[in-house]
């Protein structure tokens, strides 16, 4: 048996809690058997800045502790076993001996698929339009440099590990039990650091995220997995209702058991294939708007006051205002010590995101401000409306920033004035920025939307609105403006063998949920070979 104690005060890296643990708990030091940290969070409100932990404890009188236990301490259930660290250890080995399943896209969703199907003993497939992470980063940095064109279909979205290879990598959940537990572990058993077990607010950064993608892969084909880079899928072929395989850009046809779309939410050609194929897709309401940009330290000044200890990360923040009338508005993607990136796959249109690296050092902080968009926005009701309606932002803002993918920004203090900046100072973004008026851009109702919530966040955070903040535009990418239809299985209703996944389909916002969709969708297709 053991003790779960929550709200303990974190020593330190490296230093022993027993003394502070004991003190909570009432007892002498030496009554305490045993220790294990499970998660630890920084407590900020009211500017007085705390570590603090949720500790698994062994002492040697239990029933006496448990007797009159003090706040936030209690006795440890099996519910806490797979919530704090005791993880599902994954798929039974079998051999299949049927036809592969073909998973197309190698982000979160398609690798971790994969990775539960190839652990089962099922033959796959990954087909990935994209590059390794290898080649995938000279042809990032490349771009964003001036050294070579934008690559469609190698990019900052499309490759090895999705989007989320460029970003800062969040991997926050409230759990670690389960299918959750098996994601982490496996994160952790391909390099991603140990503290993502136990840290709350868990992020890998960029850089961990390109060293975690190698041994993911050469665990994949150490269990079998085909994996084919700068390979394109054209055409899902179905017959009777049901998907048989694909066809590929070279002409290729590959039969299969069954597919698993992992596409990601930009790529609207291979979402067109789904539709195509006859899969039952709906328009679905997304958020749009800009990233904000302040210096790191106004953000830290803001949550932690002037008195900033040296052990202190760079402060991040999680903001939201709903309205009684108008739309709602929210922080998204918070990059903490990151900067503004370049995210389009698309020629001669501008789209913008956040990244940053896993010590988050930089000088800059951003998040996106992004306002509801409602499927009544877009102008129509096909499946595809939205991604149109995204297109026509993207493409003004390349045209009217001057054509060469410089990115639109505004002073926040001029979006207030109703006026276009003149002037913008250095930014993080590498491509540059042109200062002009966001209302060129984004519709009104997100104008007025994002004006509303910058107010109001201002009340909770002090400086967010002041005069070095900066906005660069637009945010479009936030989620798929489309949702595929599935069924308890994670199925197309229409198209039998075809599981639309992840965020391109409609179910999942970041790394975490994506690996879990895909995951899941992977664990139907095993028991409908079984």
């Amino acid at each position: 048996m053991a003790i779960l104690i929550s709200n303990v005060l974190w020593p330190g890296e490296g230093l022993d809690p027993t003394s502070e643990i004991a003190s909570r708990l009432g007892v002498k030091p030496t009554t305490v058997v045993a220790v294990k940290l499970l998660k630890k969070s920084l407590d900020g409100r009211h500017l007085k800045q705390r570590w603090q932990a949720v500790y698994r404890v062994e002492v040697s009188d239990e029933a006496a502790v448990l007797a009159n236990p003090p706040h936030g301490v209690r006795a440890w259930t099996a519910r806490d076993d797979g919530r704090y660290g005791v993880v599902q250890q994954g798929p039974q080995r079998h051999i299949y001996s049927s036809l592969p399943v073909i998973v197309i896209g190698a982000g979160p969703a398609g690798l971790f698929g994969a990775l539960w199907l190839v652990e089962s003993g099922v033959p796959v497939v990954l087909i990935e339009r994209g590059g390794p992470v290898e080649d995938r980063i000279p042809a990032v940095n490349g771009f964003w440099r001036g050294k070579s064109v934008l690559d469609s279909e190698n990019n900052l979205l499309f490759g090895e590990g999705g989007a989320g290879t460029f970003s800062d990598g969040k991997i926050y959940t409230r759990r670690r039990d389960g299918e959750l537990g098996f994601i982490f572990q496996r994160l952790k058993d391909f390099g991603a650091d140990p503290d993502a077990l136990t840290d709350a607010l868990a992020h890998l950064g960029t850089d961990k995220i390109r060293a975690i993608l190698p041994p993911f892969r050469a665990r994949l084909k150490e269990l079998g997995c085909e994996i084919r880079f700068h390979c394109r899928v054209d055409e899902i072929l179905v017959e009777d209702g049901a998907t048989v395989g694909v066809k590929l850009g070279n002409g290729e046809v590959l039969r299969a058991e069954a597919v698993i779309a992992a596409t990601g939410h930009s790529a609207r050609d291979a979402i067109q294939m789904l539709v195509d194929a006859g899969a039952a897709a709906e328009p679905r309401g997304i958020a749009v708007g800009a990233r904000i940009e302040h210096p790191q330290r106004v953000v830290d000044q803001g949550r932690y006051g002037k008195k900033q200890s040296d052990v202190l990360p760079p402060a991040s923040y999680r903001l939201a205002h709903t309205p009684r009338d108008g739309r709602s508005a929210h922080t998204f993607c918070m990059c903490p010590g990151g900067m503004v990136v370049p995210a389009s796959n698309h020629p001669e249109r501008v789209v913008v995101n956040g990244m940053s690296f896993a010590a988050r050092r930089a000088m800059w902080a951003n998040s996106a401000v992004i306002v509801a968009v409602h499927p009544s926005d877009y102008g129509a009701t096909d499946p595809m409306a939205g991604f149109r309606w995204q297109d026509r932002i993207e493409k003004l803002a390349y045209d009217l920033a001057g054509g060469d993918y410089r990115a639109p920004a505004q002073r926040v203090q001029d979006l207030f004035r109703g006026q276009a900046s003149t002037e913008i100072g250095r930014t993080s973004f590498p491509m540059g920025v042109t200062p002009m008026d966001l209302r060129e851009i984004l519709p009104e109702p997100l104008i007025v939307g994002m004006k509303a919530g910058i107010a109001a966040f201002e009340r909770k955070l002090p400086g967010f609105s002041g005069e070095e903040a900066v906005l660069i535009a637009p945010e479009t990418r936030t989620t798929s403006p489309i949702r595929f239809l599935r069924d308890e299985r994670q199925c197309s209703t229409t198209v039998r063998g075809l599981y639309p996944t992840g965020e391109g389909a409609g179910y999942a916002g970041g790394i975490i949920s994506s690996a879990l969709d895909g995951m899941r969708a992977a664990r139907f297709i095993v028991k409908t070979l079984d």
